[in-house]
Formats: C-alpha cells, sequence, structure tokens
C-alpha cells in the first residue's frame, strides 16, 4: 500500500513539475512577452511575426519531438545512443537553412541578417525540443522544471533587447533557447560523450522510429499552426492577430500536451502490465472531462484576460472565444490520447490517424476559411481535432486487450 502511494505521489509530484515548467515559459510569452510584442510591433506587424514563428515551431515539434519521442520509445530496449540522434538533429539543421529562406521569401520578408537570426532561432528551437529528453529519461522532473525556467528567463532578457538594443523579435527567442542548450550542453550528457556523432548498430532502426514520428508530427504541427499561416497569407496580419488572441488561453491548454505526454509516455514505456480496454477507457473519459473543464475555464478567464492585455483586440476577438477556444480544447486532448496509443500500437498508427486527419483538415480548414474568414477557421479546427479524438479513441479500443 504505502509503495502505490509512493508511486502516486511521484507521478503527481512529476506531472506538477513538468506542466509547472512549461506553463512558466508560456505564461511568460502570454503574459509579458507576446503583448510586450504587440505594444511596440503593432497589429499587422505582430501577425506577420506570429506567422513566421508558426513555422519555427513546426519544425520544432516536427523534428525536435519526434527525436524526444523516439529516444524514450527505444531507451526502453537500451537501443538508444547520442551518436545516432545527434546525426539526425545535425541534418535536419541543414534542412533548417532552406526552409528558414523559403519562409523568408514568402512572406516577403528576406535579408541577410533576418536569414541568419531565423536559421539560427529554427535551429536552436529543433535542438531545444530535444533536450528536455535528458531529463525525462531519467524521470527527473525538477531539471525539467529548471531547464523551462531557464528558457523563460532567457526570453525575458531577449525581450530587453528588442526593446534596448535592436528590434530584431528573434534575438528574444533565441536567447532563451541558446540559453536551454547551454544548460542541458553543461548538466546534461545527451550531447556529451565518445559517442556524440557516431553511428551505432541501431542506427538504421532509431531513423526508422524517427522518420516516422517525423511524419506523423510534421502532419499534426501544420495543422497545429497553420491558422497563422492560411489567415497570414489568406486575410493579413491583423487576421492573425485576432484569432491568436480570440485562440490564447485553449493554445496554452494545449501546449500542456508536451508536459504531459513527456510523463505519460515516461511511465507507459515503464509499464510492465497488460493494458486492457478497461484502463484505456479510463483515460477517454477523464480527458473527455478535462476538456470540458478546461474549456469552461478558458471562456471565462479570457473574458478576463484578454480584456486586461489586449484591450485593442478585445471587441473584434471576443466573438470567437468558445468556439476557437473548443478546437484547441480538442487538439490537446486528442494529442494526449495519440500518447497513450503508443503504449498498445506502433508508431505507424499514429501515423495512420495523422494522414487521416490532414485530409479532414484540408478539405475543411482551407475553404471553410477562404470562404467565412477567421469563423470558418474556428469551426473547421474544432471539427477536424473532434473527429480526430473520436478516430483516436476507436484505434486504441480496437489496439487495446480485452480486460
Amino acid at each position: 500500500m504505502a509503495t502505490d502511494k509512493n508511486k502516486i505521489f511521484n507521478i503527481a509530484s512529476d506531472l506538477v513539475f513538468s506542466i509547472a515548467g512549461l506553463m512558466l515559459m508560456n505564461g511568460m510569452l502570454q503574459v509579458l512577452i507576446n503583448p510586450m510584442l504587440n505594444k511596440w510591433m503593432g497589429e499587422d506587424a505582430f501577425g506577420n511575426y506570429q506567422s513566421i514563428f508558426a513555422v519555427v515551431s513546426i519544425m520544432g515539434t516536427t523534428f525536435g519531438v519526434a527525436a524526444n519521442y523516439s529516444r524514450m520509445v527505444r531507451a526502453r530496449e537500451k537501443k538508444d545512443t547520442n551518436g545516432d540522434y545527434n546525426v539526425f538533429l545535425t541534418v535536419i539543421s541543414v534542412l533548417c537553412i532552406a526552409v528558414a529562406a523559403g519562409t523568408l521569401v514568402v512572406y516577403q520578408s528576406f535579408s541577410i541578417i533576418h536569414f541568419l537570426l531565423l536559421t539560427v532561432l529554427m535551429i536552436a528551437t529543433v535542438f531545444r525540443y530535444y533536450g528536455d529528453v535528458n531529463y525525462r529519461l531519467k524521470l527527473n522532473y525538477k531539471g525539467f522544471f529548471v531547464y523551462y525556467a531557464i528558457i523563460t528567463a532567457g526570453y525575458c532578457l531577449g525581450l530587453l533587447v528588442y526593446k534596448f538594443v535592436s528590434p530584431l523579435w528573434m534575438l528574444t527567442f533565441i536567447a532563451g533557447e541558446v540559453a536551454a542548450i547551454l544548460f542541458v550542453l553543461f548538466n546534461g550528457n545527451i550531447f556529451k560523450g565518445k559517442d556524440l556523432m557516431k553511428r551505432s548498430p541501431e542506427f538504421p532502426g532509431t531513423m526508422k522510429s524517427v522518420g516516422v514520428l517525423s511524419a506523423t508530427n510534421l502532419l499534426s504541427a501544420i495543422a497545429q499552426q497553420s491558422d497563422k499561416i492560411v489567415l497570414g497569407l489568406a486575410m493579413g496580419g491583423e487576421e492573425v492577430t485576432t484569432f491568436y488572441v480570440a485562440t490564447l488561453l485553449g493554445k496554452v491548454i494545449s501546449l500542456l500536451t508536451t508536459p504531459l505526454n513527456g510523463v505519460l509516455i515516461g511511465y507507459l514505456t515503464k509499464y510492465e502490465g497488460k493494458f486492457t480496454k478497461k484502463m484505456f477507457a479510463v483515460f477517454v473519459v477523464a480527458l473527455l472531462g478535462i476538456g470540458i473543464v478546461a474549456l469552461g475555464g478558458c471562456y471565462i478567464a479570457s473574458e478576463i484576460f484578454v480584456k486586461i492585455f489586449y484591450p485593442d483586440v478585445f471587441g473584434e476577438a471576443e466573438q470567437y472565444f468558445l468556439v476557437a477556444n473548443a478546437g484547441q480544447i480538442f487538439y490537446f486532448i486528442s494529442n494526449c490520447l495519440m500518447t497513450v496509443i503508443l503504449r498498445v500500437a506502433t508508431e505507424k498508427h499514429q501515423m495512420y490517424i495523422n494522414i487521416i486527419y490532414i485530409v479532414i483538415y484540408a478539405a475543411t480548414v482551407i475553404p471553410l476559411t477562404m470562404t467565412y474568414g477567421i469563423w470558418g477557421m474556428a469551426t473547421a479546427l474544432l471539427i477536424t481535432n473532434g473527429l480526430k479524438f473520436a478516430i483516436t479513441s476507436v484505434v486504441g479500443f480496437m489496439k487495446t486487450n480485452k480486460q
């Protein structure tokens, strides 16, 4: 009994540290960094920055998280090495150069300094998303919290650089991402050792695992960030700012996906018992309950938060609060469920779900946004993410063992 209580306490403690770390970082982004950038840049320029930063986020959540989750899964079988993952990240760093250049050309913002800074930011973001695996592997969530606290401090320092040294928004985020990488470099071991860039005999299997997860994450990341990209290209920076503010608290909740999934995958990969349909049903019902509570909280909090921190946008954004945040909440609970099914299915099942997801997304989000603007985007995201949760639930029940 005491052992069970200790396990519950440890899981709860890990979850608190994990959520607190990411909430600290994202809370600072929403309460200080982005409101100040919006004030200093203006709505249109702020919307353009959000559109470009969406591409940075896609690269980080696609490849950094894929390497992170792949290592967590393969560590269970002792098939992970520093070299295999560092080789992969090096290849992605080269890809970032081309993506940064293409992004700036599309948004008509290309200059040498913008290109260099965006490339550095993109590469650093990929490494930062991967870097917290150093603490997840050891279930060291206190270290995880410190890692994100350092990122937060770096962002705050970067904001001062933007205000008093150079009005280049990339510098704000480079400061935080680089600070995190340096912390892991000196405090951790994933960027150290004789095998730093050496491929192991497990390299082909590792690349298969990380490749499938990258494809899966890419589809999900594009869908998650495309509101900024599609609205930015179709309508303009002001519409991006309006939708960003309308979904602000829902996105904060959706960003809990990363720490919550980190705890889930850490414990689920170490769980040796049978995973039953009843256990999976508990996850489904619990996530739905969390989603309903979170949506109510987001709607009420948005009325207060947005009026205080984004008063110039509040009047236009208020009408979208309920539907837009509901789409973000379904994104959050469906991605949590996607991590749970890794315990009973393979990475390919995740990829198949996301292929179906992106097809539904393309068939709803793009045409509805082009036709109905922000209302079309909000409604389409709610439909798409709701269907993803339903499909993931069905796959999970099909793959789990009977009670």
